[in-house]
């Protein structure tokens, strides 16, 4: 591959990633929270829909991944600073069970508090997972679209936290060849890559999600994108055609389909295991997915008191219907 064009791609995703002066809420938040993890954390790395202005609302967290030295240093600052309730050695246990954790934590006054949704995982587990190495989609399904890191404790972790989405942004190549068009640009590309991701995922969205995705985050995706169709076919993986068109030099078989289908299944199985140890990680998790199912279905939704008092027993029919409607 192109050294030239590598090179390109990284400093594009430095200069898009890497705000010089980051301010408003997120970067306050994001501070915040660095603050209350204590020098165990290396990087905060902001995506999601507040990042990308994509179907928000005033309930809607902002989504972190903070990426830390040591989980147990994390969670015993975070509880000396008054940011969890839970055992520390308790939560760093079962961060090290399927990586990241996810953990809520408010800051500000109350009644006007910003929630930070932070997906907890050590910089050594955020390589892996954002490389062929990785063990699911859950990471990677998130960085390949538009990230700014608020914080970075140092410059060498600054350059590891690029090292990552440089791997998660060329990664997207091997998990999307199926599916690809004939022919296809930079635009085609980054809208099949959002409908790959969502499909191959448990989430809250309906129909349109990925077309409401790729038009908020256009801008942001079509540019670095653009870079890593000419890095693929200087490495000759694609055939350049006309209008800045490419077709696959090796078109996708069956086997390879069939491999990255099973990635998929095996991604929403571990995607599913995570569920219970959020429910000791995640203050107040049962409020907050159903505000965020509310907000992607346009339905209230009113749980039970036994839903309420066993969700993880009389909550999963409701899951299931959900899933049937949504299909």
């Amino acid at each position: 591959m192109s050294t030239r064009l590598t090179e390109r791609l990284r400093e594009a995703l430095r200069a898009r990633s890497f705000p010089q002066d980051p301010r408003g809420e997120a970067a306050d938040l994001a501070r915040a929270v660095a603050r209350g993890g204590g020098p165990s954390v290396r990087a905060v790395v902001f995506f999601g829909s507040r990042k990308t202005s994509a179907g928000y609302d005033p309930w809607s967290a902002y989504d972190f991944f903070v990426i830390t030295r040591d989980y147990r240093g994390f969670y015993e600052a975070l509880r000396a600073a008054g940011a969890a309730r839970r055992s520390p050695a308790l939560v760093a246990s079962l961060n090290a069970i399927l990586p990241p954790n996810q953990i809520s934590i408010l800051e500000g006054e109350a009644g006007h508090e910003a929630r930070a949704k932070c997906a907890v995982i050590s910089m050594r587990a955020f390589l892996r997972e954002t490389s062929e190495e990785r063990r699911d989609h859950f990471c990677v399904g998130r960085l390949f679209q538009p990230t700014e890191v608020l914080f970075a404790a140092d410059e060498a972790a600054a350059e590891q936290v690029l090292d990552g989405l440089v791997s998660a942004h060329r990664a997207t190549y091997g998990w999307v060849r199926p599916w690809l068009p004939a022919r296809f640009g930079a635009e085609g590309y980054c809208r099949t890559l959002l409908q790959v991701s969502l499909s191959g995922e448990i989430r809250p969205e309906t129909g349109g999600r990925a077309d409401a995705l790729f038009e908020a985050q256009q801008r942001d995706l079509v540019p670095v994108y653009s870079i890593l169709l000419e890095d693929l076919a200087a490495a000759g993986e694609l055939v350049p055609g006309g209008g800045a068109t490419y077709a696959l030099a090796r078109p996708a078989n069956a086997p390879e389909r069939r491999r990255l289908e099973a990635y998929f299944r095996r991604s929403k199985v571990r995607a599913t295991a995570r569920w219970p140890k959020y429910m000791v990680t995640f203050e107040d998790w049962l409020e907050y997915i159903r505000r965020k199912a509310e907000r992607h279905t346009g339905q209230e939704i009113v749980f039970t008191d036994r839903e309420r008092r066993m969700p993880l027993v009389f909550l999963w029919p409701r899951v299931f219907r959900y899933l049937r409607d949504r299909r």
